[in-house]
């Protein structure tokens, strides 16, 4: 009996999963044997639906996965991500960080300037002359607080997660390079590992208007580069433009099916296709009028002087 019960558990969990796999799409499908709680799937459904971006979970046990910490804020409907920024051509050391708080109506263009602007990594004078680069040991950890605009222009402060040591690096090797300058780019996913594929990020736009229609790994991970990367690994890298919105279109709701100008201009508008008939006028001009009907006939008058009169009587 115990293990008829185990039987049909397992079937249940494995129904469960396949409908909700085909709820979602292949987009939003998650890798098998991944269970999302209702907070996971919470974020899932309004990622999709509110963004238009598509987020897959990986197994409990991936570190990716226990640092995620992305979260959709329903009081200002919107996502707060976890978000990676890899510097490739720092070197194979440290060259990446996370951050997490990061409201995706931010910039992650605000965030580059805002860090490389910053006080903490430069080395200072005191008002004795005493040059202090570290006054103190914990100030490795501690966090680089800053101010980032959303995209309704209100500043936000944010506390970065970047190590001193990285960027002490990025002053001094990017500090120089204009943001227009750099390549920002996203992995696409779902690519054959041997033909590596990107996608342009506009890092001077909100982070959500950049990952439309695009699927992430628990959380973004971006690649920031002074020079397109040609090949990675030995294989040819296709780097794409960024995914633009494309016009509105207009739906009939009766008939469900789009309504666009070139469709109403190739259609004749109503005075065309009343051209080919008879207007109501000209219908009237072929039939004869009331007063050219009662031409032909003799008038009251003319009928009176036509009927003999009778003699007075005698």
């Amino acid at each position: 009996m115990s293990d008829y019960g185990f039987l049909q558990d397992l079937a249940r969990d494995c129904t469960n999963l396949s409908h909700d796999a085909e709820e979602r799409g292949v987009k939003g499908r998650q890798p098998p044997g991944v269970v999302l709680n209702r907070a996971q799937k919470n974020i899932v459904a309004r990622a999709k639906s509110e963004r238009q971006v598509y987020i897959r979970y990986m197994s409990p046990g991936i570190q990716r996965h226990k640092v995620n910490k992305t979260l959709w804020a329903s009081s200002r409907s919107r996502l707060v991500w976890t978000v990676e920024i890899v510097v490739p051509e720092i070197g194979a050391g440290l060259n990446k960080w996370i951050e997490t708080g990061f409201h995706d109506v931010c910039r992650v263009g605000d965030l580059w300037t805002r860090l490389l602007q910053s006080t903490r990594g430069t080395r200072r004078a005191d008002a004795d002359g005493i040059d202090e680069a570290q006054p103190r040991k914990r100030a490795r950890n501690d966090p680089v607080r800053i101010q980032l605009t959303s995209d309704d222009g209100v500043e936000h402060p944010f506390s970065s997660a970047i190590p001193l040591e990285l960027l002490q690096t990025l002053k001094s090797d990017f500090g120089q390079t204009p943001l227009e300058d750099l390549v920002w780019l996203i992995r696409v996913q779902d690519t054959p590992a041997n033909k590596p594929t990107f996608c342009k990020v506009n890092p001077s736009e909100p982070l959500y208007t950049q990952l439309r229609y695009q699927t992430v790994l628990e959380f973004p991970t971006i690649y920031v580069y002074k020079q397109a990367p040609t090949e990675i690994g030995g294989h040819v890298v296709t780097i794409e433009e960024p995914h633009v919105a494309s016009t509105e279109i207009k739906v009939d709701t009766k008939s469900e099916l789009p309504i666009t100008e070139e469709v109403s201009e190739g259609e004749p508008i109503t005075e065309e296709v009343c051209e080919g008939e008879p207007m109501a006028e000209e219908v009237c001009a072929g039939e004869p009028t009331a007063e050219e009907t009662c031409e032909g006939e003799p008038t009251a008058e003319e009928a009176c002087a036509s009927e003999p009169t009778e003699p007075p009587p005698a």
